[in-house]
């Protein structure tokens, strides 16, 4: 197991016959957001990421309900003239999050919904507000894939979020509720994505 901390920066990673998990705990930084954003944008480098936002988490049990639905993100998306695809899913009490089982908020929906859109560096900023206001997976491609492919990749697999990693250089999901991002890759790409994070943190110093 690795450790570093410095100041308010915890990183930790864990590994077994599945991978590595590296745990980012970024709650104590005074620029959450911007830490956030800046290391997201570094670990997508001159790839396309696929973003993926799951409607039973945009809220947690007793957290404030997020006042952001879905159409609306469509809808922006839509005005950005970002690629996306939305998925109807069967409406279930609990959702799964890296091996975890998270039980949903308590507000009453028809339906549940999978979306997926496809984004850069450059075209980040279009999502700026749903990047730090939801908890949202990030698929990082170092195949080539265009957004097409991407897209069709999440259509095929957006029953198993998870399983979805294994073609991907990175998953990431980051929870804004607990300021932390969960990285799960091989063990090589593993030690630069922590390099990525601590230059992205001291750049902020």
């Amino acid at each position: 197991m690795f450790l570093f901390c410095r100041n308010n920066l915890k990183v930790r990673s864990e590994e077994d016959e599945g991978g590595v998990k590296t745990f980012v705990n970024y709650y104590g930084i005074k620029q959450k957001d911007t830490f956030k954003v800046k290391a997201l944008k570094e670990l997508i480098g001159e790839n396309l990421c696929l973003v993926v936002l799951d409607s039973k988490l945009l809220s947690f049990g007793t957290h404030e309900e997020s006042k952001v639905s879905i159409t609306e993100i469509i809808e922006h998306l839509d005005i950005k003239r970002v690629a996306y695809k939305k998925i109807e899913i069967k409406k279930i009490p609990e959702v799964s999050v890296c091996g975890m089982t998270i039980k949903k908020g308590a507000k009453k929906i028809d339906r549940d919904y999978i979306a997926g859109f496809v984004v850069n560096k450059d075209n980040f900023k279009n999502i700026y507000e749903y990047v730090n206001k939801l908890n949202i997976y990030y698929f990082i491609d170092k195949n080539g894939l265009d957004e097409e492919a991407l897209l069709k990749k999440l259509e095929e697999n957006y029953e198993d979020i998870d399983e979805m990693r294994k073609d991907f250089y990175c998953q990431i999901f980051n929870n804004n509720f607990n300021s932390q991002m969960v990285v799960l890759s091989e063990s090589e790409p593993a030690e630069k994505i922590k390099e990525i994070v601590k230059k992205c943190y001291s750049e902020l110093q």
